[in-house]
């Protein structure tokens, strides 16, 4: 170990305890703060001060008393003599020396030497352990000036009252003194005695040492003596002696001595009044948290009652709330359970409905079964040797079809020959028979019916004419009326019945059975077609005929409509019909959505929608009823006087199937007889029911007709208004009655009126204003369009992602970016129809709706998934493109999937573009709805901001939009623009300086003027950009790189360009047209600094967009810069008064960060703020060490409050500006330093950066405040 020893014995000691009792240690020790800011002074790093204390510190209580002070100070001193320090205290030093106890000596207070910042915080508490009180010590971040700790051992003693400098010294000084003072000021200034102390030659660590020492009061100004005493402590470095760290008592100014004494026995006193002071208040604090401790404990023990008392109360509604829940549930269950019942019913009667209607198509659906399996396997047959035999066997297939084409061609004209045939003897028998009719026919009028026997003969009285198909003849003495069909014409002598003529059975109509009482051995003879054998004037009666409840028949007479298919129909079940656009079907029932008809030899069903009917280009017959009419089966009609009927079809019988023209209802089909009615010409005044409706009324009165021409019609029904020619009568319709009706009693009302579609309730809309019917409309047609567009949206992913999604043809990468996040859009949707719905079944079915403004509001603020969506949709339809034309196979399964009939025969990409409809719809229908609201209504509010929502959300919309292209356009232009010089490292997809995102606004072909050189040039929001082909030997012109597949901004291209000059910024741009306009060239001139570019476009339009659009960028750029400017000078400005002024010199800066990618700096510069004033330097280019010599003024509003902050930033041109790092200083720290040692240069070290310092000089000056 390195042995240490006491060298200079007591009078080292001595001055230590003199050295230890000036830091004014509390109750014998000196806290880590005070010996912080003393050992500080020496000079050495932190980290061996923070060793000086481990080994001192021996007891290890975070603090030091006289003996541990004098060991630290002893180590220091060996540290600055070139020593290393011992691993472990020696002994020598451990044990104390006998010295005398100290005399009273003065000496000055060590303060922080000038030109350095104050030391950070290091106040470690008593008992605080020595790791806290190190690592306090090695962090400080500031350095003093190297000074010796060692004392002038060799100085001479000398008593309190003599002063060691010699007299022949004082003399010269204090001659010099009067010299240097010409004001005759009494003292000098640091700049005054500069040149002096600078003339000595001593280093400026030493020269700051003896400014300390001589510097007595600390005011920053020399009096005589004390620059008596600083020469003569410059006499003393120059002889080699050492400086002492703190001024000996015998080189004390006498005039200095006793105020040294007195400013020592008051700080003793004060130190004692605080101590005091810190005792009661701890007492004080000690009795307020026992009193706090106590209050907390009595408040906590009421909450804690209060709180049993709420849970008791609360268990109390729990279980009221249990029983009646339970109430409710039982209730519930009863409810489902009546329900449940008469659903069981409802599905039962259903059922038996079912079956019917199944026993009735039994017939056609097994010849609909053998021609689909046929067709099935003919269209297997054709895929199979389709995917063998791609090309070899296509003629084999071609002569396959042709041969089952020609083998229809030949069934279909072998059935029609047998049909010709079959009329043809039907019409010969027909002939040959005079009286036998063999229609089934039906009878609305009985007037005596006689019970008959099987084989009876019958006379017949020809002259008496009845109702078709009925005879009037006698029988065992009874007259009355029998059925024809039941008997036949004989001759006298009765032959025997001949069998009935094949091929001629008449089927009975809609399954209808015999009649009753016939038997089973003559159920035939019913529908059998009897051969005439010769005419007689009696008739034998076929089958056995009581008197039997009135029978009705249906005619056989099929009706048959054309409709022509509007999407292709492809469906897999057994029994539909399948078509292609364009075909024309025969439908020959409708029922429901669903229809059945037929296609040549196919027949099946097809859903309604996918087909519209043929416009008949022959004009129907109209019939009107001329007397009442009371249908006596369901298959028949009722009439009315004055009713229209379409005829659709006659019976020889006279009984014609109609259509009932009755508008306002769902129009009757049924027969009638033609007795009833009389048919109208075309000449006819009568309205044909083809007529449309000028418009319809609604009617606000009853009125009952008091004319012929009139019509009668009660309150709330809705009128078709035919002629309005006269303003005060209108000819109306209504149940197929017209007649005239006065205007007062109706008022108008139309189809287009979305108000009438909510509400089937006329006299609930009558009640009504006008406005407010429509804006109920607009609400039913915002929630209506809601549901159809989720039904979209659900029906793409049930029809084509999730088959997409198994098949094979696309990986989930491509998936993804095909249908984005439409699952989201579904999920939004669905949220927002449901508050809907919700908010629509509070105030019932058909009940207007009084408040849908907040609930919009609502909903429209999570839309921001369209934003998403619309973004990525052109790259979702290119991707969709490429693969459609890249993919045969793929194509082909994407029109399979599109021939779903619920596809209506839209592809895939028409979906895509609902999103973006349904979210610009949005407004438009909201805008409606406030239209139509009054300004006093609540909702009137909430519908404005639902508004504003909707329009921001389509601003987000179309923002996004323009984004993600701009986005991707700088991508291009960074894989495609090859950049050199100052932008080498540029990124274009970035922020710029000062105005945000960058932006391309315009990009196109150029061509200078002079040299005739092509160049391709980039418009950003902040620079212009010129570029030329990369590839020097090419000679193409640039519109041969961008033309055809290969254009610009294409992912495909593989052009290359580079830079041609350096970018233009738009802040130093002058756009300019030629002087001349009458010039046919298009040309316009850039004036960038000292140079003009002339340039040259295709056409005219192309020279007024690029000065347009130049000049708007220029213009913008140049004010965001003004605005910025303004700002600053304004926030300076105002701040014209306060407590004080602060004036800051930066001087320099040095060891910066570099942040270039290559290493290097820039363009550093600094900015000063305190509040909201804010200066900015100028900024140094490629230095890491700049130099700025910038001074700046701030109003100081409060010493307490303000902070002045430092940030350093590196100027960047095309990206925002880099940081480097960041300093404050409060301003009463700065007080209180000019309070010690007035204007002085600080080091202030850079935070939040790695390396990085200022030098500032700082001066405050305080005004004089008003007594």
């Amino acid at each position: 170990h390195l042995r240490i020893t006491w060298f200079g014995g007591p009078e080292e000691r001595l001055k230590h305890d003199t050295q230890f009792d000036s830091l004014t240690p509390v109750l014998g020790h000196l806290s880590g703060e005070q010996a912080k800011k003393f050992f500080l002074q020496s000079g050495l790093p932190p980290q061996v001060l923070a060793e000086i204390w481990s080994l001192a510190d021996m007891n290890d209580d975070g603090k030091m008393d006289r003996l541990e002070f004098s060991i630290a100070m002893k180590l220091i001193k060996i540290t600055l003599q070139g020593r290393g320090l011992p691993p472990s205290l020696p002994t020598s030093m451990k044990q104390p020396p006998t010295v005398t106890p100290p005399s009273m000596m003065t000496s000055s207070t060590p303060v922080p030497l000038s030109g350095f910042s104050s030391p950070m915080a290091f106040s470690p508490s008593t008992g605080m352990s020595k790791a806290n009180s190190l690592l306090d010590l090695a962090s400080s971040s500031n350095s003093s000036s190297t000074t010796s700790l060692a004392s002038n051992s060799n100085s001479p003693k000398t008593g309190s009252c003599d002063w060691s400098v010699p007299q022949a010294s004082r003399l010269k000084y204090r001659q010099q003194f009067n010299g240097l003072d010409k004001l005759m000021t009494g003292y000098l200034s640091g700049p005054q005695v500069k040149n002096v102390l600078t003339a000595s030659n001593l280093t400026q660590t030493q020269l700051a040492t003896i400014w300390t020492l001589a510097d007595v009061d600390k005011d920053g100004q020399l009096r005589a003596e004390e620059f008596i005493l600083a020469m003569h402590l410059v006499d003393m470095a120059k002889t080699g002696c050492p400086l002492p760290l703190t001024l000996p008592s015998d080189l004390v100014p006498p005039s200095f001595r006793l105020k040294a004494n007195f400013a020592r026995g008051s700080a003793e006193l004060e130190k004692r009044r605080m101590a005091l002071e810190e005792e009661q208040r701890r007492e004080k604090e000690r009795r307020e948290r026992e009193a706090r401790q106590l209050k907390e404990r009595r408040e906590k023990e009421a909450q804690e009652q209060e709180n049993r008392k709420r849970a008791e109360e609360e268990r109390r509604r729990e279980m009221e709330r249990r029983v009646e829940e339970d109430r409710q549930r039982e209730k519930e269950r009863k409810e489902v359970a009546q329900q449940e019942l008469e659903r069981q019913q409802k599905e039962e009667w259903e059922r038996g409905r079912k079956d019917d209607l199944c026993r009735r198509r039994a017939g056609e659906q097994q010849e609909i079964a053998v021609l689909r399996a046929k067709k099935k396997q003919l269209q297997m047959e054709l895929e199979a040797v389709d995917l063998r035999e791609q090309q070899g066997k296509q003629q084999a297939v071609l002569e396959d079809l042709c041969r089952v084409k020609e083998l229809k061609l030949r069934e279909l004209e072998r059935r029609r020959e047998e049909e010709r045939e079959r009329k043809r003897r039907e019409e010969e028998e027909e002939a040959a028979r005079s009286f036998k009719d063999t229609h089934i026919f039906i009878c609305d009028m009985v007037l005596t019916r006689v019970a008959l026997d099987a084989d009876c003969l019958i006379e017949v009285d020809d002259e008496t004419v009845g109702e078709p198909g009925w005879l009037c003849g006698s029988y065992r003495g009874n007259r009355g009326w029998f059925p024809q069909s039941y008997a036949e014409r004989c001759p006298v002598p009765a032959l025997p019945e001949a069998p009935a003529a094949p091929g001629h059975t008449l089927l009975p109509p809609f399954g209808l059975t015999a009649p009753p009482n016939v038997t089973s051995g003559k159920q035939d003879q019913w529908f059998s077609d009897v051969s005439q054998r010769r005419l007689g004037w009696k008739y034998m009666i076929k089958t056995q005929f009581e008197k039997p409840s009135l029978l009705f028949l249906i005619p056989l007479c099929s009706v048959q409509s054309e409709y022509v298919a509007l999407y292709t129909y492809e469906s897999p079940e057994v029994g539909d019909l399948t078509f292609s656009e364009g075909d024309v079907v025969m439908v020959t029932e409708r029922e429901g959505e669903w229809w059945r008809g037929c296609i040549g030899d196919q027949t099946g069903v097809f859903p309604s929608n996918y087909v519209k009917q043929v416009t008949a280009s022959k004009k129907p017959e109209i019939a009107q009823s001329v007397s009442a009419v009371v249908a006596l089966t369901t298959e028949q009609l009722s009439l009315s006087p004055g009713q229209l009927i379409v005829v659709l079809a006659k019976n020889t019988t006279g009984w014609w199937l109609g259509e009932l023209q009755a508008r306002g209802k769902k129009r009757q089909r049924g027969w009638f007889h033609s007795s009833h009615v009389k048919l109208l010409g075309p000449t006819s005044s009568k309205m044909s029911p083809a007529t449309v409706p000028v418009c319809k009324v609604i009617a606000k009165y009853d009125y009952t007709a008091a004319n012929q021409d009139e019509m009668s019609f009660f309150k709330g029904q809705l009128i078709n208004i035919l002629d309005k020619d006269n303003p005060d009568w209108w000819k109306g319709e209504v149940n197929g009655v017209t007649g005239l009706l006065p205007t007062n009693y109706v008022t108008v009302t139309t189809d287009s009126d979305p108000s009438q579609q909510w509400c089937a309730d006329l006299v609930t809309l009558d009640s009504m204003t006008p406005s407010e019917r429509k804006r109920q409309g607009y609400i039913h047609e915002l929630i209506h369009t809601e549901q159809t567009y989720l039904d979209d949206l659900e029906l793409v992913m049930e029809v084509f992602y999730k088959p997409m999604s198994v098949s094979g043809h696309l990986t989930e990468d491509d998936m993804a970016v095909i249908f984005v996040n439409w699952s989201e859009l579904i999920t939004c949707n669905s949220r927002l129809l449901r508050s809907l719905h919700a908010l629509k079944a509070e105030g019932g079915a058909n009940m207007p709706v009084q408040l849908i403004g907040e609930r919009l509001w609502s909903e429209l603020s999570d839309m921001q998934v369209y934003v998403t969506f619309c973004s990525c949709q052109l790259n979702a339809a290119a991707l969709l493109q490429h693969k459609t034309n890249a993919h045969p196979h793929f194509r082909q399964y994407l029109r399979t999937l599109a021939t779903n009939y619920r596809c209506k025969g839209m592809p895939l990409s028409s979906f895509f573009l609902k999103p973006m409809q349904r979210i610009t719809r949005y407004p438009l229908l909201i805008k409606n709805i406030l239209e139509h609201t009054l300004a006093c209504h609540p909702d009137v509010e909430p519908l404005r901001a639902a508004l504003e929502r909707a329009e921001e959300v389509c601003c987000q919309v179309n923002e996004g939009v323009r984004e993600k292209e701009n986005s991707e356009q700088l991508d291009w232009i960074q894989t495609h623009v090859q950049c050199e010089g100052a932008i080498e490292h540029l990124v274009f997809n970035s922020q710029t300086n000062c105005l945000g995102p960058r932006k391309l606004l315009h990009s196109g072909r150029l061509h200078k003027t002079k040299s005739t050189r092509e160049l391709w040039v980039f418009l950003f929001n902040d620079f212009l950009l010129f570029t030329q082909p990369a590839n020097p030997f090419s000679s193409s012109p640039l519109s041969t790189y961008f033309t055809g597949a290969d254009k610009l901004f294409s992912t495909k291209s593989n052009t290359q360009l580079k830079m041609y000059k350096t970018p233009l910024f738009l802040n130093e741009v002058l756009v300019k047209m030629p002087s001349h306009l009458s010039s046919d060239e298009p040309l316009f001139h850039i004036s960038h600094i000292d140079r003009m570019y002339t340039l040259k476009t295709d056409t005219m339009n192309e020279r007024t967009t690029w000065v347009q659009r130049i000049k708007a960028a220029s213009e913008h750029f140049i004010e965001t810069q003004k605005r910025n400017r303004e700002r600053a000078y304004q926030a300076r400005s105002l701040l014209f008064s306060g407590v004080g002024r602060l004036t800051v010199v930066l001087m320099e800066a040095q060891e910066l960060k570099a942040c270039r990618p290559d290493g290097k700096m820039s363009n550093p510069y600094c900015q000063l703020t305190v509040g909201a004033q804010c200066y900015t330097s100028r900024p140094v280019s490629d230095t890491p060490d700049p130099k700025w010599n910038f001074t700046c003024h701030f109003f100081i509003q409060d010493l307490y409050q303000d902070v002045l902050s430092i940030s350093v930033s590196d100027k960047n041109l095309f990206s925002p500006d880099e940081f480097l790092g960041r300093t404050a200083v409060p301003v009463a720290t700065i007080k209180k330093d000019m309070e010690n040692m007035g204007a002085a240069t600080r080091r202030l070290l850079l935070h939040e950066a790695p390396t990085g310092e200022v030098w500032v000089k700082l001066d405050l000056q305080l005004y004089d405040q008003p007594e």
